[in-house]
């Protein structure tokens, strides 16, 4: 919990935001390369999103691996 905080404290805004020029409050830490797909907890691997942000790519993170599941 506590490099939760420390992640939120260094980066406040969300950086996909941040990509369009929109200071938007992050408030979730996210695996930049997901754990399941080989990504690593260290703190390059993770980033400040906010939540429609993370919501928006964890969808298409599972969409596309229920893609390469079937196959795709």
């Amino acid at each position: 919990m506590r490099e939760r905080a420390e992640v939120l404290q260094d980066e406040p805004f969300c950086r996909h935001c941040a990509a369009r020029s929109l200071a938007v409050r992050a408030v979730v830490v996210d695996h930049i390369k997901p754990l399941s797909e080989g990504g690593s907890d260290d703190r390059g691997n993770k980033q400040s999103l906010c939540k429609p942000c993370h919501d928006a790519k964890s969808k298409a993170e599972r969409a596309a691996a229920a893609r390469r599941r079937a196959g795709r």
